[in-house]
């Protein structure tokens, strides 16, 4: 007979929960045979493994040895001069890039060089410096910058003895970036490319003020997170003004006319007396 009166129950009639619950069917319980789980270290999974992307259904995992390039983000800004001076002072170099146009054509020519030469710093190293192919020690990334991009200090190793003469162009040179950021006219950018890091401040201001005559300039290092020629040493250049600008035949060719016109002038004094 139901009970309708919770009232009319006593406490020997109120089940509990749990006594409830013995008083139903169970459902039968499947056993399941777990396996022991492995723990050495040849079991757990190597951190550095690409798992397959859902979408394309296939996974990749980069070679440990080689670094993906980097590449600034392009730019619809034509930076002037005092935005430059004001971004190098401040070391916030990363708002500097190239236009999107230049940056097209520069991915595309890393494309070209890196099927042909293995490399876009390899190509670089050949075509553009005349260097000879890097050894292997050669094409590992040059030393990070200490922090302070704008000078140029980023290494123990010395620079060329003399910067205000002639410097042998296997060592630095001085060339024009073939893909320069977007900048306002007249403003020009330009690389001092080195075999070994410039640590001295000093000698690239005088090396520049050498071959820029007349001529502001600017200059610093980018930090590793925006170099896309990671394993050549470069000193990113701006200048304008009217003066030209001087590579190294002709500094040669300056340092030959200044020992002439020394040479000229003791042959003078010489018959004078």
């Amino acid at each position: 007979m139901p009970i309708e009166n919770k009232k009319d129950l006593s406490p020997q009639d109120v089940l509990t929960m749990e006594e409830y619950s013995k008083t139903q069917p169970q459902p039968p319980q499947r056993k399941r045979t777990l396996s022991p789980i492995d723990t050495s270290s040849s079991a757990l999974p190597d951190p550095s493994t690409s798992f397959p992307n859902k979408r394309s259904g296939s996974g990749h995992t980069p070679s440990p040895t080689k670094k993906p390039l980097v590449f600034k983000q392009p730019t619809k800004h034509e930076f002037t001069w005092s935005e430059l001076s004001r971004l190098v002072a401040s070391k916030d170099l990363k708002p500097m890039g190239r236009s999107e146009a230049v940056q097209t054509a520069y991915q595309r020519a890393i494309k070209r060089r890196t099927k042909k030469y293995g490399s876009p710093d390899e190509y670089i190293r050949q075509r553009i410096l005349h260097w000879p192919p890097a050894e292997k020690n050669d094409s590992e990334e040059y030393p990070p910058s200490d922090g302070n991009e704008s000078s140029g200090s980023c290494s123990s190793i010395s620079p060329p003895s003399s910067p205000t003469g002639p410097v042998d162009p296997l060592e630095v040179t001085l060339k024009k970036n073939e893909f320069p950021y977007s900048v306002k006219k007249g403003i020009e950018h330009w690389l001092i490319w080195s075999r070994h890091p410039l640590t001295d401040e000093v000698w690239i201001r005088r090396y520049l003020e050498e071959r820029l005559p007349g001529r502001d300039y600017l200059f610093f290092i980018n930090p590793p997170e925006l170099r896309s020629v990671p394993s050549i040493f470069h000193v990113q250049v701006f200048t304008k003004g009217e003066g030209e600008v001087l590579d190294e035949e002709d500094m040669e060719n300056k340092k030959e006319e200044q020992e002439a016109a020394t040479a000229a002038k003791a042959e003078g004094e010489t018959i004078r007396h």
